[in-house]
C-alpha cells in the first residue's frame, strides 16, 4: 500500500446502473490506484501528479501515438503542428513539467507568428482573385463606414474585444455575466451595432461552427484571456514540435501508455472504476481520471449513477470542425502577385496559413476549413479534398497554379479519439451545463481543456489535471 496521502503532497509534487455489471470471461483485469484514459497532455499531467504523490497509475490511450492535441506532424514536410503549437507566458503548469523533463522552450523565429493567423492577409471575396490593392479601399469593401478600417480577419477580434466588465480569468463564470452566455455572438454582435456585411464576413471566419451556434460568453471570455496572455509576456514555443514534451511526460511514467486501447465501457461505482477496450483488455482502479473529449462519449457506455442533466450534458458540448490541408511551395508565388503569401477568404476555405519552416526553404502552407466550411467537406476523402483545395487556391489565387503540392490533409473531426478539435458551448449551455461537467460520478473524475475554468489551451488542459487528480486523491488517501 502506498503512503498515506496528502492534497499537500499532491500540490508539491507538482441513468445509473446496477452495480454489479458482468464482464465477458476473458483475461483477468488489470489493476492499478488509478486509471487514466487518454494521453493527451492533460491525462499525461494527471498521471505525473499521481505518480509523484505515491500510487500506480495506468494511462490507456486509444490511439497508436501520445499527445492528443499535441501533434507535431513529423512525416510530413515542414513538420507542421496539427494542433497546440504555442506555450504562453502564463502557462506555469507547462513550463513546469518542460523545465522538470529538460524540453527547451524557444522564440519563434524571425518573421513568424505566435499566434498562427496574426500576419497581414491577402483578401479574396465574392469569388474575386486576390488584388494588391489595399482592402480600406477595395469597391469589394462593403462594410459600414464605422467598420471599413477593420480587415475581415480583425472583424471577430474587434468586436469580441469590447469591454463587458471582466477583470479576474475566473469571472466568465459570476451571476453577472450570465446574460452573455444566453446570447449567440450573430445577437451578441448585433447588439453592438455590426453591420449585415460585418455579420456575413465574421460568419465564415468564426471561432466555432457559426455565428448562430457559438456562445457569445464562451469567446468574449477566450479573447479576455488571451489579452492577459499578451500582457504576461511572449509565447514560446517547444523545440522539436509540441509533440517532443508529451512524449517526454509519458517516457517518464513508470509504466508505459498502453496504445491502441480504446475504450468502449466504463462502470463507474463509489470505490471502483471498471473498463473494457476494444482490444478485450479489462483495467480496474479504485478511481479513474477520463480526459476522452466528450463528443467520443456517443462510443462508449457509461454506467454507473451518472445523474440526466450531466449526461444531457456530454451530448451538448460541441466540438468545432476542423480540415488542414498541408501545402509544399515549389516557388514564391507571392511574388508574382504582389501581395502577402497569406490569404483570408469568404469561401468555406476561411484562411490560408504561410507557415515558417526549418527544412523548407518557402515554407509552407496550410489552407484551413473551420465549423461549417469544414462540414462542406463531409463524404469527400483525401485525394478529392486536397483536389478542391488546389482549385480553389487556382481560382482565387491563380499565382498559384502548379506552385503548391498538398502534402497532408488532416480531419480532426475523422479522428476517432477526437471527433472534432476545440470545445465549444451553444447559447444558454454554460449556466445549464457547466458546473455538472465538473463533478465526479462515483469514482469517475474528468478533465481535458475543455474544463479549465481560468486558463484556456494547454494550460487549461493540465488546470483541470491537476483538479481532477485533487478530487482522487481525497478520495483514495
Amino acid at each position: 500500500m502506498p503512503p498515506r496521502l496528502t492534497r499537500r503532497a499532491l500540490l508539491a509534487a507538482g441513468a445509473g446502473s446496477a452495480a454489479g455489471t458482468a464482464w465477458p470471461a476473458s483475461a483477468a483485469p488489470q489493476r492499478s490506484d488509478v486509471l487514466v484514459l487518454g494521453a493527451g497532455i492533460s491525462g499525461l499531467h494527471a498521471a505525473r501528479l499521481l505518480q509523484q504523490a505515491g500510487l500506480s497509475v495506468s494511462v490507456l490511450e486509444g490511439s497508436a501515438r501520445v499527445g492528443g492535441r499535441c501533434w507535431t506532424a513529423r512525416s510530413v514536410a515542414g513538420r507542421p503542428e496539427l494542433g497546440a503549437g504555442s506555450v504562453g507566458a502564463g502557462y506555469g503548469r507547462v513550463r513546469g513539467s518542460a523545465a522538470e523533463l529538460g524540453i527547451e522552450l524557444v522564440a519563434p523565429p524571425p518573421g513568424s507568428r505566435e499566434i498562427v493567423g496574426s500576419a497581414t492577409a491577402a483578401y479574396s471575396v465574392y469569388g474575386q482573385p486576390v488584388s494588391p490593392r489595399p482592402w480600406s479601399s477595395s469597391p469589394l469593401n462593403r462594410l459600414a463606414a464605422a467598420e471599413q478600417s477593420m480587415s475581415p480577419s480583425q472583424l471577430v477580434a474587434q468586436f469580441l474585444s469590447r469591454d463587458v466588465g471582466l477583470r479576474e480569468l475566473g469571472d466568465w463564470l459570476k451571476p453577472e455575466f450570465a446574460w452573455l452566455d444566453r446570447l449567440s455572438l450573430r445577437a451578441y454582435f448585433t447588439s453592438l451595432g455590426a453591420s449585415a456585411e460585418a455579420l456575413r464576413l465574421m460568419d465564415v471566419h468564426c471561432p466555432g461552427t457559426n455565428l448562430d451556434e457559438a456562445n457569445a460568453l464562451h469567446f468574449v471570455r477566450r479573447t479576455h484571456y488571451y489579452a492577459w496572455e499578451t500582457r504576461a509576456g511572449r509565447s514560446h514555443r517547444v523545440k522539436g514540435g509540441t509533440s517532443a514534451l508529451t512524449d517526454a511526460m509519458a517516457a517518464s511514467l513508470k509504466a508505459p501508455v498502453r496504445l491502441n486501447s480504446f475504450v468502449r465501457h466504463i462502470d463507474a461505482q463509489d470505490q471502483r472504476v471498471a473498463v473494457q477496450c476494444s482490444d478485450g483488455s479489462r483495467h480496474e482502479a479504485r478511481a479513474c481520471i477520463t480526459t476522452i473529449p466528450f463528443a467520443v462519449y456517443k462510443d462508449i457506455r457509461i454506467d454507473g449513477a451518472v445523474p440526466a442533466r450531466q449526461r444531457q450534458a456530454w451530448n451538448a458540448t460541441r466540438h468545432t470542425a476542423v480540415v488542414q490541408v498541408f501545402m509544399s511551395i515549389r516557388q514564391a508565388f507571392w511574388k508574382a502577385d504582389g501581395v502577402t503569401a497569406e490569404m483570408w477568404t469568404d469561401s468555406p476555405m476561411e484562411r490560408v496559413f504561410h507557415l515558417p519552416s526549418d527544412t523548407e526553404p518557402n515554407g509552407i502552407l496550410c489552407a484551413y476549413f473551420s465549423g461549417d466550411g469544414a462540414l462542406a467537406l463531409k463524404g469527400m476523402d483525401t485525394q478529392a479534398i486536397a483536389q478542391h483545395t488546389l482549385r480553389l487556391l487556382e481560382r482565387l489565387r491563380p499565382s498559384t497554379a502548379g506552385q503548391l503540392a498538398v502534402t497532408y490533409v488532416h480531419d480532426w473531426s475523422a479522428q476517432p479519439g477526437a471527433r472534432g478539435h476545440v470545445a465549444s458551448w451553444a447559447p444558454g449551455d454554460i449556466g445549464r451545463y457547466e458546473s455538472a461537467l465538473q463533478q465526479p460520478v462515483g469514482s469517475l473524475h474528468f478533465a481535458g481543456d475543455h474544463l479549465g475554468r481560468l486558463h484556456v489551451g494547454l494550460e487549461a488542459a493540465c488546470e483541470s489535471a491537476e483538479r481532477a487528480a485533487m478530487q482522487v486523491l481525497d478520495r483514495i488517501a
